[in-house]
């Protein structure tokens, strides 16, 4: 079996050690020797720590649970339900310790590097897009009302989850994931 390209392995060392202790707590040499890896290949594949920092968002942004196959008989608002859900699974399973990468990293480094703030913006972009067509899916099979607008929903949406998000990493909670369901599925897209 072929060995995964150095690159490769100080991405997922990376993204494993950003996510666990945060952009800041993590030194080169730290995700080097995570990675098992000398420190010195690090440069012969990143200018810096940032654009290692920036590789990574863009990278868990491509592969978020958000992403995960459903199955293909689902409504569009049955299958953006089973979205964010697979998502609260993975955020329980995880004991509430690690949460969106994306909002880490963008609460943390966003005010200090343009670079990472721009894959952030780009990664929400992306999402916020793919919930607003799920919107619009069900706008025109009549499963959602179509006065309103999907895009606008899609951005309070995601809004609304990361900020659940965040208080079930402070509560060690599902509840506020619990909540987020009640109100946005239950009673705001119903």
């Amino acid at each position: 079996m072929p060995r995964a390209s150095v690159r490769e392995v100080i991405v997922e060392s990376a993204l494993t050690q950003f996510h666990r202790r945060g952009f800041n707590a993590c030194s080169v040499e730290d995700i080097t020797t995570a990675a098992g890896v000398p420190k010195g290949s690090f440069y012969n594949h990143f200018k810096s720590k940032e654009d290692l920092g920036a590789e990574v968002v863009r990278r868990y942004g491509e592969s978020s649970s958000f992403r995960a196959p459903v199955p293909d008989s689902l409504s569009p608002l049955e299958e953006l339900r089973a979205r964010f859900h697979a998502t609260r699974d993975r955020l329980v399973a995880n004991e509430f310790r690690q949460g969106c990468l994306l909002i880490n990293m963008g609460a943390e480094v966003a005010d200090h590097s343009p670079v990472i703030r721009a894959e952030v913006e780009t990664s929400l972009g992306n999402w916020s897009h793919r919930v607003a067509d799920l919107l619009r899916e069900a706008g025109a099979t009549g499963e959602l009302s179509d006065d309103l607008d999907p895009d606008l929903l899609a951005g309070f949406v995601i809004d609304a989850w990361e900020g659940a998000i965040t208080r079930a990493k402070v509560m060690r909670s599902p509840t506020p994931l619990d909540d987020f369901f009640t109100v946005v599925f239950d009673r705001l897209l119903r």
